[in-house]
């Protein structure tokens, strides 16, 4: 069977939306984390009723950009404002194509004056890559793919563990974790905290209509801060949350969803 490129199969297909949609791939596959921990309902519920443990180090993309024009190329692509962007704060960084539709979406820190890292969906780091490689940027960039989808006996490395704590429980784990109460975050803010004997870095996040805090660092070091989260979290009703459910808590939290990139349109 002869190949055909990306925009062969485009045309010939007519409807790019409605070819996704038959498509014979089958369901979206979170990689790595469990299905389920006990089962998705209970999970569901400890995220209001008590607390959970998200593992999303395995399903997002990352893009670290450096350089000079770093920033410029970013605020340039972005529909959002750059105004007063520093350190302590995380932007929700949205592209659009050149007539205005959405790319995608991802999360947004800045390292350092002139270094940023994006986590999220592959369409919005393939934009900005696709940018830095072509457009007259000085900037330079590390990619971190996500896990595989089955990754069978292959051992998975990332570059950072991503945890998040969430839930009406969430302030006494996070406090306890962190040897005493934890400096006011405000929302979209990033400050840091104790866990484990590591300082990391502190997001004030929610993915699920409720309180939380998501952190990251070195992924060698993720099993001892999980062991820690769970260690603290059993005396406070945590529950590990699994792909199936976690699937579902942007349904809540009212998160943009996944649209076809603007590329194909």
């Amino acid at each position: 069977m002869t190949k055909r490129s990306l925009e062969e199969v485009l045309q010939s297909a007519g409807n790019t939306v409605e070819m996704l949609r038959n498509s014979r791939i089958g369901a979206y596959v979170y990689p790595v984390v469990a299905s389920e921990f006990t089962n998705w309902r209970d999970e569901q519920r400890a995220w209001r009723e008590s607390a959970v443990l998200y593992d999303q180090s395995h399903h997002m993309a990352e893009l670290t950009l450096e350089g000079p024009d770093a920033f410029g190329l970013l605020s340039f692509l972005a529909i959002n404002s750059f105004a007063d962007f520093d350190m302590t704060k995380a932007k929700h960084f949205v592209p659009c194509s050149y007539g205005g539709h959405v790319i995608g979406d991802v999360i947004l820190f800045r390292e350092a004056e002139d270094r940023f890292n994006m986590v999220g969906r592959a369409p919005t780091v393939n934009w900005v890559q696709f940018h830095a490689e072509t457009g007259d940027y000085d900037v330079s960039y590390e990619r971190d793919d996500r896990s595989p989808s089955r990754p069978g006996k292959h051992g998975v490395v990332r570059r950072h563990y991503r945890y998040q704590i969430q839930g009406p429980n969430a302030k006494a784990i996070i406090e306890e974790l962190n040897g005493g109460p934890l400096d006011d975050i405000k929302f979209f803010r990033v400050g840091t905290m104790n866990v484990a004997g590591r300082q990391v870095p502190a997001f004030h996040h929610g993915m699920a209509g409720e309180p939380g805090i998501e952190i990251w660092g070195p992924y060698e070091e993720g099993d001892d801060v999980k062991d820690e989260i769970l260690r603290v979290g059993a005396n406070h009703g945590l529950a590990q949350v699994g792909a199936r459910a976690y699937s579902t808590n942007t349904l809540e939290s009212g998160w943009i969803p996944s649209p076809l990139p603007a590329v194909y349109s």
